[in-house]
């Protein structure tokens, strides 16, 4: 295994493979900051290209543009609350209140270390684990991924500020939106109202873009912020090394979770963020200042969804199961090589899958020179007067959102959500929250319609097993944690 895996690593640290892997990550990157443009768009856009091509060069650079975009979407989430890719919505809540308090470029080195690192992580645990771990991941079931989804939902109050009640509301509005458009099971239209376009649900990017970036143009709009002065020019900060050294057990551990979602199919790298982010508020101390700009925040999301990419090939390489879009396209590329996945991989070809292992860990390190050498650029964009910088954000929300069914439906759909989230943080309600309802709407609804469907309608397969009450548990605590700490807090205030 160390051997193949050593192999690998001089094979992808060819300056031929190197050449191929930057252009891949720095693709997967302009992509991933793009919303409306994920990596599994930008991977599609480059399959042409391998045609005829080594899979020893091929493969390697559809994995590196996985990579580059998973952490290019935390890049305008940062920078301008825009998330580049679902994933990034997490990332939202502490990386742009940094930005805010002129600590862009440490929230982006944080992003960019806590991604690699835990990048890193997923590509040790996929070299040791991959058989292991799939096996695993078959044992999941309906109820298992209802489970999962529902601990993500008990997080809503820790992203919906003071008032975990408009959190619950906020979370409820979202599953609703998920519910819009055609029921998969029975085919029957859901709250579409006559309007053909509803049928076939609300896309992400729209959604997100409005609830998020054009929410929060209307309030600089309409509070006159968009009209101050930026007296002086915003300087590049960076984190100090206690900083670094503080953050990272959080990545370390978030690192190895989302190598673990990565191999469950269908979970993906949006969930795996705010898991990330949920249970790294609730185990860790001094937690109150989570949404208000804390490093750590940033660094548990961006791990955990960096981990995922190294985790998705998990189910792919060992099981010839893409877990996701991304690594279905990944998939394409072995059979334009003539290569298939799954176990008789290991056996026939044992180079191939651990030279693609070998090529994902130099891909993170070229995404750490990429990433510094691009840290500059993108802190001085903030200092643009905002009359400026505004008008692009809504240009390139509505160019992200066109170029996800290229027609204005799209962008209609952002100015609705616009205006929607501009209302919500007026009255107090979380826009965060109903993203994450509408994120993971459609696995509880799916998943619990599959288990009831599974038993018959009785219940108790939700509660059979031991990965079910583990997720029971986790969930129990998840929608008690905000109470409790409230109660902690108050009581340290009292003692104080």
């Amino acid at each position: 295994m160390l051997a193949l895996f050593g192999q690998g690593l001089m094979q992808a640290a060819t300056p031929l493979n190197i050449m191929y892997i930057a252009f891949g990550v720095i693709w997967g990157i302009i992509g991933g900051a793009i919303p409306g443009i994920s990596a599994s768009v930008a991977m599609s856009l480059l399959l042409p290209l391998t045609f005829g091509m080594d899979p020893a060069h091929s493969l390697p650079m559809l994995a590196a543009v996985y990579v580059g975009a998973e952490y290019g979407g935390s890049i305008p989430a940062i920078l301008i609350k825009t998330p580049g890719t679902g994933a990034a919505a997490a990332t939202v809540l502490d990386g742009y209140e940094m930005q805010r308090k002129g600590l862009g470029g440490k929230a982006l080195c944080i992003s960019l270390y806590a991604g690699v690192l835990g990048g890193l992580v997923s590509v040790v645990i996929l070299v040791f684990s991959t058989l292991p771990l799939a096996r695993f991941a078959l044992k999941f079931g309906p109820s298992q991924y209802f489970w999962m989804a529902m601990m993500g939902l008990s997080i809503v109050g820790a992203v919906s500020g003071k008032d975990p009640m408009k959190g619950i509301i906020s979370a409820a509005f979202g599953l609703f939106l998920a519910i819009i458009g055609m029921d998969k099971f029975t085919s029957t239209q859901r709250f579409t109202f006559g309007v053909f376009r509803l049928s076939e649900g609300l896309d992400l990017i729209p959604v997100l873009v409005g609830l998020f970036a054009l929410s929060e143009v209307f309030r600089q709009i309409f509070s006159g912020e968009i009209f101050n002065v930026i007296k002086d020019r915003i300087k590049m900060t960076y984190p100090s090394k206690k900083e670094l050294a503080g953050v990272t057990p959080i990545v370390l551990a978030c690192g190895a979770m989302g190598s673990v979602v990565g191999a469950l199919p269908g979970a993906g790298a949006t969930i795996a963020s705010w898991i990330g982010y949920s249970e790294t508020k609730m185990f860790c101390k001094n937690n109150e200042t989570f949404g208000t700009g804390d490093i750590r925040g940033v660094a548990a999301p961006e791990s955990a969804n960096n981990a995922v990419p190294a985790g998705g090939l998990i189910p792919l390489l060992a099981l010839g199961i893409p877990g996701s879009n991304s690594t279905a396209i990944l998939m394409v590329g072995f059979s334009l090589a003539g290569i298939s996945c799954g176990p008789m991989l290991f056996i026939n070809q044992p180079a191939v899958p651990y030279g693609l292992m070998a090529s994902m860990f130099v891909a993170q390190i070229v995404l750490l020179f990429v990433g510094l050498m691009m840290l500059r650029p993108c802190v001085y964009i903030t200092s643009i007067k905002k009359i400026y910088l505004t008008s692009a954000i809504m240009l390139f929300a509505f160019i992200g959102a066109f170029s996800t069914t290229n027609d204005i439906y799209s962008v209609i759909l952002v100015l609705v959500f616009g205006l929607i989230g501009f209302v919500m943080k007026e009255l107090g309600f979380a826009p965060a929250a109903t993203v994450l309802g509408f994120v993971l709407g459609e696995l509880v609804e799916g998943n619990l319609r599959r288990t009831m469907q599974m038993s018959r309608g009785s219940m108790d397969i939700f509660f059979a097993g031991g990965l079910n009450k583990f997720f029971i548990a986790l969930t129990v605590l998840g929608v008690l944690f905000p109470y409790i700490s409230k109660r902690i807090s108050s009581r340290r205030k009292a003692a104080a």
